[in-house]
C-alpha cells in the first residue's frame, strides 16, 4: 500500500466511512469496520447487599458482563450504590422495581418522579418490571410502556418473556406464535427479551438437549425481524433442580454452544442465569452460578468469561451485519432437534454443506452486501464430538474466522472450505470475494 494510499483511507476512517483494506494489489479484500460498537451482555442477580462494592463490581465488569441486573435491590440507597460501583467500572446496570407493574392505568401519574434519582446515573440501563408474564398482562404492560417512554425515554422498560416450554396456562392460553406477535403488537417495545434453558440431564437417560431450542430461536427472530426490534435471550449459566426436571450445570463448551447458536439467528444481547447465586431456594433447587453465595468465583465464571471475551473481540463486526435466515444440515433425516418453521431454503454464497454431525448455518449481510455466515457444532457439548465440515462455496476466494481461536484467514481452493469444529464451537466467518 502507497503512502498516499495510507492517508486515503486514514482520511475515510477519520469521516466514519467503512472502507475495503488490501495490502496489495491482488489480495482479496475484507471489510473494515470501526470497534466503537458493543453487544449487550448482561447477567441477572447483581451482588445483593452487603457486596455491593467495589470489589465486586470490578469482578462483574472483568468477566465480560456489561449489563448486571438487581435482583435483591429495589429503587433504594441499594440501587444507587449499584449504580455508583457500576459507573466506577465501566458497566451498566438494571434496576428493579417491585411496584412499576402495580400502578393503576388510572393513576399513571403516580410513575411521574418515579425513577428520576436512579435516572440520573449514566449507569442505569433500564428498569426491571416483570418477568415472565402472561398474555393477559399483556395490555397493561403496553399502558405502563406508553407512559414509561414518555418519561424516560432512554430507559430500557424491561420484561423478559416465557420460553417455548411454558405451559398454556403460564400464556394464559395462547400458542407460543401468538404470544410472541401479541406481546410486540399490544406492548409496542423496541425489543424482545426471552429465556429458554436448553441443558438437561436425566438420572435414566443422560444428558441431553431440550428440543424445541431451535423452534425457540426460529419464532423469535422471525418475528423480531418482520417488527424491525432486536432480541435479547438468556443463556443457561448454572444448574437446577424443579418438579422433578434436572438442568445440568454447563461447562465452557456449554455456554459457548448456546452463544453461538444465538448468535446464529441474530441476538443483539446476551444474558447469563445467573451471576450470583441465588441467595434461597424456593421450588427451584440451584446449583453454583458465576459466583457463589459470598461472591467467589466458581469454574462457571471462567467459562463464562472466556466466552465473552471471545464474542467481544469480534462483536463490533458482527453487529454491521443483519442476520437474513438459517439453514441446518443435514437436510433429510435431520433430528427433531433441528426442526424450525423458517429455515432459510438457500443463501447465495453456498452451493452445498456436509458435515459429520449436525450444524448450524446462520446467513448474514451487511448494508453494503458483504456477505458472512455464523457456522455452529449443534451435538450435545456433552457428548465431546467434533464436527468435520466441508462447505461447497460460489464465488468465494477467502474467508476470515472470528472465534475461540481468534481471527484467521483461509484460502478457499477449488470453492472447498474445510473446517474441524470442536464441541459447543462456532465461527462467525467473513466470505470474502
Amino acid at each position: 500500500m502507497t503512502k498516499r494510499a495510507v492517508r486515503v483511507v486514514a482520511a475515510l476512517l477519520a469521516g466514519g466511512m467503512t472502507v475495503q483494506l488490501t495490502a496489495c494489489s491482488g489480495e482479496v479484500k475484507e471489510p473494515y469496520y470501526e470497534d466503537n460498537q458493543r453487544i449487550a451482555i448482561g447477567a441477572w442477580v447483581a451482588p445483593p447487599p452487603g457486596y455491593i462494592n467495589d470489589e465486586s463490581y470490578k469482578q462483574v465488569a472483568e468477566s465480560g458482563i456489561n449489563i448486571i441486573y438487581g435482583l435483591y435491590e429495589d429503587i433504594d440507597q441499594h440501587a444507587l450504590d449499584a449504580l455508583k460501583y457500576a459507573e466506577q467500572n465501566g458497566i451498566q446496570y438494571m434496576a428493579r422495581s417491585r411496584s412499576l407493574f402495580s400502578i393503576p392505568e388510572d393513576e399513571l401519574d403516580l410513575m411521574e418522579g418515579m425513577f428520576d434519582e436512579v435516572a440520573k446515573s449514566p449507569a442505569l440501563r433500564g428498569i426491571m418490571v416483570v418477568d415472565e408474564p402472561g398474555a393477559a398482562k399483556f395490555e397493561h404492560l403496553g399502558v405502563l410502556n406508553k407512559k414509561f417512554k414518555e418519561l424516560y425515554p432512554d430507559l430500557m422498560f424491561y420484561v423478559n418473556l416465557n420460553p417455548i416450554y411454558s405451559s398454556p396456562d403460564q400464556r394464559d392460553g395462547r400458542t407460543y406464535q401468538d404470544y410472541i406477535d401479541e406481546y410486540i403488537s399490544v406492548v409496542g417495545t423496541d425489543y424482545l427479551s426471552y429465556d429458554h434453558y436448553p441443558l438437561k440431564n436425566s438420572p435414566t437417560s443422560g444428558t441431553f438437549l431440550t428440543e424445541n431450542y431451535l423452534l425457540n430461536l426460529d419464532i423469535v427472530s422471525t418475528a423480531t425481524k418482520k417488527a424491525g426490534i432486536p432480541f435479547w435471550l438468556f443463556i443457561q449459566a448454572m444448574g437446577y433442580w424443579v418438579a422433578g426436571s434436572e438442568n445440568r450445570p454447563p461447562n465452557e463448551a456449554d455456554i459457548r454452544w448456546q452463544v453461538y447458536n444465538s448468535l446464529a439467528f441474530g441476538a443483539r444481547g446476551l444474558q447469563h442465569f445467573t451471576y450470583w447465586t441465588p441467595l434461597k431456594d424456593d421450588v427451584t433447587v440451584f446449583s453454583e452460578a458465576m459466583v457463589d453465595k459470598e461472591g467467589n468465583k466458581t469454574p462457571i465464571y471462567d467459562a463464562v468469561k472466556n466466552v465473552n471475551h471471545e464474542i467481544l473481540d469480534f462483536d463490533h463486526i458482527y453487529l454491521n451485519y443483519d442476520n437474513v435466515g438459517v439453514m441446518t444440515f443435514p437436510v433429510e433425516d435431520a433430528p427433531p432437534e433441528l426442526y424450525m418453521e423458517n429455515r432459510l431454503p438457500s443463501f447465495e454464497p453456498i452451493r452445498n454443506v456436509e458435515s459429520e454431525h449436525p450444524v448450524v448455518v446462520g446467513a448474514f449481510e451487511d448494508k453494503d452486501g458483504n456477505q458472512a455466515i455464523m457456522l455452529v457444532n449443534f451435538t450435545d457439548p456433552a457428548h465431546e464430538l467434533s464436527n468435520e465440515v466441508t462447505i461447497k462455496f460460489n464465488k468465494v476466494k477467502e474467508v476470515s474466522e472470528y472465534g475461540m481461536g481468534g481471527n484467521n484467514r483461509v484460502k478457499v481452493k477449488g470453492g472447498s472450505y474445510n473446517v474441524t469444529l470442536e464441541p459447543g464451537e462456532g465461527k462467525f466467518i467473513l466470505l470474502l470475494k
